[in-house]
């Protein structure tokens, strides 16, 4: 019986070639966008599954506040992890981990590195990195060592055993020597901790001191057990008190640890990432869905199609239900059939999948294999989703056509108004989708416009960011001197940081303000050259000179050697002034004092999900990176100049630069990826809905063939059959755009409030969605109508 059941199946499948490939096709093309998509979302909800003690570690941020504003960051002193254990009987070990830039030497040859993680000695006893080659117990547990992962010490030595031997690393000092205890296997995708080399937390100055301030370190605890972290937690604000002088008790501020556990920090956590940047929930909510809405759509397809025909296959239910045939034959019948549509396209989902992976890894920032979706867990699911495909698309077909009453069908008296009016509701549910879809592209290609051309206050374009140690710093009058040679070359400038996302904290206070009170603020070192390098805007006093830097390298108690500072117009603010009043004011800056100098305009030094805050530019000799701004008009052999000048002078470490727009684009990273991913799986709901569309129309216009014909025999124009076989399809269309605009202004409304610096909803994007809808849908439905209204009537009337 199956045997022929599935010989049935084949036939009509086969007789019925458009509709058949229609359904395949829509079918295979949402399965194929659910299994790119659901890659993803599962990879970003497996962050550090692989600790094994992940239920006991817990990651450590900071809160303070000043003045009532509060601050959250991922970094500690260095004080935490030894004092709570001191403390806290509920924790059993703890890590400090801070990464920075750097650069290798082997002897033979240099690497510059970006991933080279200080670590306290516990670190292979909290993580569970397998160690290849060492002892995990003295790897990092004196000054000096290192541990490479298993792709760096590839890199290094080849197939040699490293372990044993020395290379020197600086990491923004002077080279030093360091001993390779180890090897450990690569960091995975998944892991919040990335790195390639790990170094010993004690090599660095910091070890030998306890801070609670001087937050620069992600800090991680091993708890004796999982549930210890509430009463943990409970503990530590009024322990931090007693941790403090009666002075900064009086102030109006506070200081406080906050524990999240290690498995929800990557997609749940209020703070950034100490490593890479966090997963964000409400992205993985809005890829779900539109994976889901995706295959839905094709879903509705294969339903829309099979219900339409079932006037053709009336007759067959009908003599099969005389020849005895029960209703769960039929049903199971025409499952078998849907089960058949189903796995042939779930075969071709998987082929349209392998290739769209390295564009989907290009787009989602991910190195995804083919070889996971045949691990065993994933192929049940790839199974259990075709089958609930099947159930889904070839369930409601299947109970029309085996309730078919066979005296009726047999005698024609078959009336389908029910089923009908539910394909009338699902091509309305299809199109809503697609507006949705298609409205919800928009608004979010709009916003990200709008971030790239806003005026951000500062210049990001063609500036060169190359990071720099004690050397360059002592070179710096020379190097400054050798790029500006080049005519290309319009400015260099030596700061702590770049203005695309300043991390660096401060407190502030005015000479009006208490001797206790203090004003959070953030701030920047720079040198004379920085404000014009980056186009800052002065609205009042003037930029730093040579005198004001000179200044700095002697600086002591004399009122003739302060400081200069120059604040943003929300410092200012924040201090009660106005921009000419606060030129020559006295400024206390973490125990620098000074007065201020200039006022710069406002500028964004972090996303536009911020709103812009205090910011103070201050002088110092030396810095972390050097920004070249260049004109632009000669970048390649510009670059070529600045490299063998480079070479020349800073002969020990590598010329490895990145462009200042490069740093800004990854501030919305995640936003990118969502615009992309949402006019992608847009433009395909599009062309899924269309197929539908295409094939509802051909079937409808097919069963309209004689109508058509009477019609243009009594005179009917071409146009008016067109409008008659196009108007109800529109209708529907139009229904969904009501729909869909309400639910689409809904959900991008709560997504832009994410921002502080958003556009504005405007009516314009729902019309101009409406018409795209309504125009593919109208060309869709057209070229079926034209087709039958051009037609010889004699023809058509002869062959019914």
């Amino acid at each position: 019986m199956i045997q022929n059941y599935l010989r049935i199946a084949t036939r009509n499948l086969w007789r019925n070639k458009v509709f058949s490939g229609i359904n395949i096709i829509g079918l295979a093309v949402g399965l194929a966008s659910c299994l790119l998509l659901f890659m993803y979302i599962t990879h970003e909800l497996s962050y550090d599954d692989f600790q094994q003690k992940a239920d006991r570690i817990v990651r450590v941020t900071m809160e303070y506040s000043m003045e009532g504003r509060v601050a959250k960051i991922p970094q500690t002193g260095t004080k935490v992890v030894k004092e709570f254990g001191r403390q806290f009987p509920e924790i059993e070990s703890g890590v400090r981990l801070i990464n920075r830039d750097g650069v290798v030497n082997t002897g033979a040859q240099q690497f510059s590195e970006k991933r080279i993680v200080f670590a306290d000695s516990a670190f292979f006893t909290l993580f569970s990195f397998p160690l290849l080659k060492g002892n995990p117990q003295i790897a990092l547990a004196a000054p000096n060592l290192v541990v490479l992962s298993e792709s760096t010490a590839r890199k290094y030595f080849g197939d040699e055993n490293p372990v044993g031997k020395t290379i020197r690393i600086n990491t923004g000092g002077s080279f030093r020597d360091y001993a390779v205890t180890g090897v450990v296997q690569d960091s995975p995708a998944n892991s919040q901790i990335k790195y390639d080399l790990l170094t010993s937390f004690l090599t660095l100055p910091a070890a030998k001191s306890e801070e609670w301030f001087s937050s620069n370190y992600a800090t991680y605890l091993l708890l004796r057990k999982p549930d210890a972290v509430v009463s943990l937690q409970a503990k530590i604000p009024g322990f931090m008190k007693t941790q403090f002088g009666e002075e900064e008790k009086s102030a109006e501020g506070y200081l406080t640890y906050n524990l999240e556990p290690l498995r929800r920090v990557h997609l749940h956590s209020e703070v950034e990432g100490s490593f890479e940047p966090n997963g964000d929930l409400t992205y993985l909510y809005i890829i779900g869905s539109i994976a889901l809405l995706i295959l839905l759509i094709a879903c509705v397809n294969y339903v829309n199609l099979a219900t339409s025909r079932a006037v053709d296959r009336a007759q067959e239910v009908g003599v099969r239900k005389v020849m005895g045939a029960m209703r769960g034959q039929l049903f199971g019948q025409f499952m078998g059939e849907s089960v058949i549509v189903t796995s042939i396209a779930l075969v071709l989902a998987l082929l349209l999948a392998a290739l769209a992976l390295p564009v989907f890894n290009d787009l989602s920032d991910r190195q995804f294999s083919i070889n996971s979706w045949f691990e065993p867990r994933n192929l049940l699911l790839l199974v259990g989703t075709g089958l609930v495909v099947s159930l889904v698309a070839g369930s409601y077909p299947a109970l029309v056509l085996a309730r078919f009453e066979p005296v009726r069908v047999l005698k024609g008296h078959l009336k389908t108004t029910g089923a009908g009016q539910f394909r009338r509701a699902l091509i309305v549910f299809q199109f809503a989708i697609t507006a949705f879809l298609i409205i919800s592209t928009l608004l979010v290609r709009n916003q990200l416009a709008f971030v790239q051309q806003k005026k951000l206050g500062y210049s990001k374009d063609h500036v060169l960011m190359l990071p720099v140690d004690t050397q360059v710093n002592e070179k710096i009058a020379a190097i400054k001197s050798e790029f500006r040679q080049n005519a290309d070359v319009q400015h260099v400038s030596l700061a702590s940081e770049s203005p695309v996302f300043v991390e660096g904290g401060y407190g502030m206070r005015s000479a009006n303000m208490a001797a206790d009170q203090r004003k959070m603020v953030a701030g920047v070192s720079i040198d004379e050259d920085y404000v014009p390098a980056m186009s800052l805007q002065l609205i009042a006093g003037s930029n730093l000179n040579a005198v004001d830097m000179d200044r700095v390298s002697r600086m002591d108690n004399d009122s003739l050697t302060r400081s200069r500072f120059i604040l943003n117009e929300a410092a200012v603010k924040e201090l009660g002034w106005t921009p000419r009043q606060a030129i020559g004011q006295w400024l206390d800056m973490n125990g620098r004092l000074g007065e201020i100098k200039g006022v710069v305009a406002d500028f964004h030094f972090a996303s536009m999900k911020q709103k812009i805050g205090p910011l103070v530019l201050f002088p110092q000799n030396g810095g972390e990176i050097l920004l070249v701004k260049l004109s632009g008009s000669q970048l390649p052999n510009t670059l070529r100049f600045l490299e063998s000048k480079w070479r020349t002078l800073i002969p020990e470490r590598p010329f490895a630069y990145e462009f200042m727009d490069e740093e800004f684009n990854t501030l919305y990273a995640a936003e990118t990826r969502t615009g992309l991913i949402f006019s992608i799986f847009a433009f395909l709901s599009i062309v899924l809905a269309c197929l539908g569309l295409f094939g509802l129309s051909a079937y409808t216009t097919a069963q309209r063939t004689k109508e058509i014909g009477v019609r243009k025999v009594l005179g009917a124009s071409v146009f008016s059959i067109v409008r008659l076989l196009s108007q109800d399809f529109l209708k529907l269309v139009l229904v969904a755009l009501v729909i869909a605009s309400p639910l689409a202004w809904y959900a991008m409304n709560a997504w832009l409030n994410d921002f502080v610096y958003k556009i504005d909803i405007e009516g314009w994007v729902f019309a101009l969605a409406g018409m795209l809808a309504i125009g593919i849908a109208l060309l869709t439905v057209s070229f079926q109508s034209i087709k039958a209204a051009l037609i010889n009537p004699v023809k058509s009337l002869r062959s019914e």
